[in-house]
């Protein structure tokens, strides 16, 4: 396959056919004193016509003085050269060509966003700073150009809310969640956190019933500055995930419901859940699937994210990809698996099946079988996902490991008082903050009277000194018990000041 190139002038038409040819016509748009710009149409191999919108073209050393002159024919630019196209659009057409075409006009043009090591070059060039990113970012062109081409989606900004209506035996919210893309840290997980019992799976399963258009659905909702709405029309599926034995609700039928999808331990609508030997099959199917329809690369890439957790990085999960999938083999690699790791591997893998853009993510509790490290991995490489494809997760927890994994802007703190609820944001930031610190944030009261808080504060009260206390627990007391102690003791001190007074 051979790709050509023609330059036309300004003013000059256009042709309406050809076939595996590229038309740029020159554009005098004066970007203070550079001229870069050309209109760009494309003909592939079958003779399709493609309008690219516009792209700017420019040379190393190039001044103001200057306008470079392109040959009238030619099947790729001098070395001298470099180019970027103008919009999301341009890639986005491009990235839907023929593989081979599209590697042919990227590197014909010899494209900054396509040729990473062209692109560090270019960026110390004048010209590419005054003329070329005019209107285009740098983070722009490393973060959604790059993405697209690499068969990613265009990030949107999400501005919608939740509401339920409180009921006789379920509490009232009302929520909102903002997503704003290229942020960091990023804002396409959404945490609710709370102690057991207020709400939380209730929210998320009436979010599912919302979306899908369930009769007994107790929530809507809301894009900003807009009615209640289907949320169908800001996101294309929904994908609920949780492997509790214990939840109450059973998983809807994905044949009745096309845009809904379910990953977890219980069978569709059924009282039943699945065995060790389907959750082993399901894997493979998932997997065979991802292989199969060009799906390999994140799904390598989400393990490979995983694996930042040393302990799963010594299953080497990657060497599915050096072998043949072979099913009998695959199924028992995972059968090996502890629970915890069978379950991450099936979740993430299902994840990479389901994801497509615009997708609303619903999880519920997956601290549930995950220790810390593995539990961070794994919002790390949903984040990645999500980014990728331009879709939103909302995660239900009682961890403070998850809330540690994002900013307070996207962690409502859920509360609930007989049948009023309350949700609020963090005081304090979220993100990299202690675990300690967003414990007592969240639970407050109940941590101070329940475990070594308790045992501490019994001590205190018996008129024991510091010294004393620490010798009772043989100098077991780690750093975070001491400074407790060390607080307890001097308001103990003060107490009784006062009532000297």
């Amino acid at each position: 396959m051979e790709l050509i190139f023609y330059k036309k002038a300004k003013g000059s038409f256009l042709p309406e056919s050809g076939q595996l040819s590229v038309y740029l016509r020159v554009d005098n748009w004066n970007d203070f004193s550079y001229r870069t710009l050309y209109e760009i149409i494309l003909f592939d191999e079958n003779g399709s016509k493609y309008d690219l919108g516009y792209i700017k073209i420019a040379n190393f050393g190039q001044t103001i003085e200057e306008r470079i002159e392109l040959e009238e024919k030619f099947d790729r630019l001098d070395d001298g050269y470099f180019s970027l196209g103008q919009s999301a659009e341009y890639y986005q057409t491009i990235q839907s060509l023929n593989p081979r075409l599209k590697e042919l006009l990227l590197a014909g043009l010899r494209d900054i966003v396509f040729n990473e090591e062209l692109q560090a070059r270019a960026l110390e060039e004048d010209v590419t700073k005054i003329s070329l990113l005019r209107g285009t970012s740098l983070v722009t062109i490393q973060g959604q150009y790059k993405r697209i081409l690499n068969g990613g989606a265009v990030l949107t900004p999400y501005d919608f809310s939740y509401k339920t209506i409180q009921t006789g035996n379920e509490a009232g919210y009302e929520l909102s969640f903002n997503v704003v893309p290229e942020s960091n840290p990023p804002t396409n997980i959404h945490v609710l956190i709370g102690r057991n019992g207020v709400g939380k799976t209730h929210l998320l399963n009436n979010m599912v019933k919302s979306f899908i258009g369930v009769e007994d659905a107790k929530g809507e909702f809301k894009q900003a500055e807009d009615e209640w709405e289907e949320s169908g029309d800001f996101f294309s599926r929904v994908v609920s995930v949780s492997y509790s034995a214990f939840d109450p609700f059973n998983p809807y039928s994905e044949n009745q419901y096309s845009h809904y999808s379910y990953i977890g331990l219980k069978k569709e609508e059924l009282e039943t859940t699945k065995s060790h030997d389907e959750l082993a099959k399901e894997f493979f199917e998932s997997i065979r699937y991802c292989f199969g329809v060009g799906k390999k690369e994140k799904w390598v890439n989400a393990v490979k994210s995983l694996e930042s957790d040393p302990l799963f990085a010594e299953i080497n999960i990657t060497q599915l990809i050096d072998i043949s999938l072979d099913e009998q083999r695959t199924i028992r690699l995972f059968k090996r698996l502890s629970s915890g790791h069978s379950i991450v591997l099936l979740t993430i893998t299902k994840l990479v099946e389901k994801i497509e853009e615009k997708t609303l993510v619903l999880l519920d509790e997956p601290e549930a079988h995950l220790h810390p490290p593995l539990l961070s991995a794994f919002i790390r490489a949903l984040s990645d996902l999500l980014i990728n494809k331009n879709a939103v997760a909302i995660i239900a927890t009682h961890s403070p490991v998850i809330a540690q994994e994002v900013p307070k802007s996207c962690v409502w703190k859920l509360s609930r008082f007989g049948y009023e609820a309350k949700a609020e944001r963090f005081e304090t930031e979220t993100f990299g903050e202690t675990i300690g610190k967003l414990t007592r944030e969240v639970f407050g009261l109940e941590v101070n009277e329940s475990g070594f808080y308790k045992l501490l504060s019994e001590d205190v009260n018996t008129g024991k000194t510091y010294e004393q206390i620490i010798r009772k627990y043989n100098d077991q007391l780690g750093f975070e018990a001491k400074l407790l102690l060390r607080a307890l003791l001097n308001n103990s001190s003060n107490d009784d000041e006062e009532e000297l007074f």
